[in-house]
């Protein structure tokens, strides 16, 4: 799956430099992402993230100058899903291709599901959130999802009716739902199948339930 770099978009006070400058850079905004999933916002330590990248408090302040800045980049380290149903598989459906590509997105919902939760509780006082998850996340997974719908449609495997915004809503909101323990989705191939049960006969053509 491609992937950028970690804490790739530029703000104004947020410096870049050398090599282990930017290795530094990389850790931290994974090292944030991963404290937005655990603690939320409200609760995100600089100090906290700045010891689990292996870095003092201080060399994290010249990285990221605020808390704000630290979850940004910590957003925008989480997977964007480029290339998560590109990958065409000679002899595949569009069913197979499905469950492999929710194979690869389960390996980071249990990420991506609070990282939302926490955005949209917060997206009064620090809008800016949930907009960047918006650009950085959610709206590349959703043109993944549209083109995977094209190309099923052309091959009459996927009803025409099926929008990418709708298939991208029952998709984050089944793994919102998960995430927060209102629909069970367990981990790795169950949650993957169990992603693809609900979601497959609902966007499948007629005569390809079975796929």
């Amino acid at each position: 799956m491609p992937s950028r770099p970690a804490g790739e978009s530029q703000r104004p006070g947020v410096r870049r430099g050398g090599a282990q400058y930017e290795r530094i850079h990389g850790d931290l905004a994974r090292a944030a992402a991963a404290a937005l999933a655990r603690r939320g916002y409200g609760d995100l330590s600089p100090e906290a993230v700045a010891s689990e990248a292996g870095v003092s408090p201080r060399t994290a302040f010249r990285h990221y100058p605020t808390k704000l800045d630290l979850a940004l980049a910590g957003i925008d380290a989480l997977p964007d899903y480029s290339g998560w149903l590109e990958e065409v598989v000679a002899g595949e459906s569009m069913a197979d291709r499905l469950r492999r590509g929710l194979l690869v997105g389960a390996g980071h919902d249990e990420l991506l599901a609070p990282v939302m939760a926490t955005c949209l509780s917060h997206r009064d006082e620090q809008p800016e959130l949930l907009l960047q998850l918006r650009r950085r996340v959610l709206k590349p997974r959703e043109r993944a999802i549209g083109a995977f719908l094209e190309e099923g449609k052309v091959r009459g495997e996927i009803r025409e009716a099926v929008g990418s915004t709708a298939m991208s809503a029952l998709d984050v909101g089944l793994f919102m739902m998960g995430g927060l323990g209102q629909f069970p989705l367990g981990r790795g191939r169950r949650r993957a199948q169990r992603l693809f049960e609900q979601i497959w006969p609902v966007i499948c053509a007629p005569g390809h339930e079975d796929d």
